[in-house]
């Protein structure tokens, strides 16, 4: 499973320091790091002076980037792959701290953001964080075609004060409905199973299209978080799905959906010719062992045995299958 989070700093960097300044990315979930990247946006008129270095939870440090006497500006730039193999199969809880310095005096730099990616083992929940006063807005993609004749909704935040959160679902057409407003008071959890009496008011809806899950926290000092939300559909039979016709030999699937396969194993799998969920699931799983294999050790601890299970599902359009298959995997097994 891929996490992804972001830094927006903005904040000048001590020129001519060594000790440079630190900047922390806090991540909650306690799962095994399989590979990182990071991601950093600095201003700086001579890039040459800047270093680089990203210690972990682990205590240890990797040194990203060296003073340099090279050409150029500015360091906007992503580090991944081997560099940081310290971080590879330890816990991803805990503090990531950023070490950024100036190494030399006269031009001045900015901090403006940095951003790391995980790639983790045994991700079942999302972690979306709520942050003070502030809006949040999840989307769910519906592949399912008909109009709405029931459906509930499943919803699970953490928050400090319940009492402050609102809490509105939208349909693909814009249709909106409030599940939650303000009232809970001091209470620390929705954990909550929205009825088809709930949401009555979503029948007749086209099911097919982006669902969002807009959270608003209206007051200061609590924050929290989406642990997780799920929709459960049922359509009527008065649109049914049109028929399929047989695609030209270029169109490509979105192989991410398939629990296990990121960004970088899809451009691999996509090399090889496998560029759709039926080609992947009619592909011997010892054909794509051999495929991570020769791609290297990131990608040789990537176990794709129910990939082709899960392409079968997607290729056949049985959504509801394999988010039931998928919420019982362990990244990809």
């Amino acid at each position: 499973m891929e996490y992804s989070k972001k830094r927006i700093i903005k904040k000048a960097i001590p020129d001519n320091d060594k000790n440079g300044m630190n900047d922390t990315i806090k991540f909650q979930r306690d799962l095994t790091v399989k590979a990182l990247a990071l991601s950093v946006n600095v201003k700086h008129p001579y890039s040459g002076d800047v270093s680089l270095a990203l210690t972990g939870p682990n205590g240890k440090t990797v040194n990203v980037l060296k003073p340099g006497r090279g050409p150029g500006k500015d360091v906007k730039q992503k580090f991944s792959g081997e560099m940081f193999n310290d971080f590879v199969g330890i816990k991803s809880k805990g503090d990531w701290v950023l070490k950024i310095a100036d190494n030399a005096s006269r031009d001045n730099g900015t901090l403006v953001d940095w951003t790391l990616d995980w790639s983790l083992a045994n991700a079942k929940k999302s972690e979306i964080f709520i942050q003070d006063k502030t809006d949040l807005t999840s989307a769910q993609y519906c592949h399912q075609f008909g109009a709405i004749a029931s459906m509930t909704a499943e919803v699970n935040v953490e928050h400090g004060h319940i009492g402050d959160l609102v809490m509105v679902l939208t349909s693909p057409a814009g249709k909106a409905i409030t599940l939650h407003d303000r009232i809970g008071g001091t209470g620390k959890s929705i954990n909550k199973t929205y009825s088809a009496q709930d949401l009555q008011a979503m029948n007749g809806e086209k099911a097919k299209g982006k669902w969002t899950m807009k959270i608003s926290d209206t007051m200061p000092r609590d924050s929290g978080r989406i642990v997780s939300w799920k929709l459960n559909i049922k359509t009527t039979s008065q649109e049914t799905a049109p028929i399929v016709k047989a695609a030209p030999i270029s169109t490509k699937d979105n192989l991410r959906k398939i629990e296990g396969i990121g960004p970088k194993i899809e451009g691999l799998l996509n090399a090889e010719g496998i560029n759709t969920w039926r080609q992947l699931a009619g592909t011997e799983v010892t054909r794509i062992k051999r495929i991570l294999e020769a791609a290297g050790p990131r990608y040789q601890m990537h176990d794709p045995s129910s990939w082709p299970r899960q392409s079968k599902m997607a290729a056949d359009g049985e959504w509801e299958k394999l988010q039931k298959l998928q919420d019982e995997l362990d990244g990809g097994k």
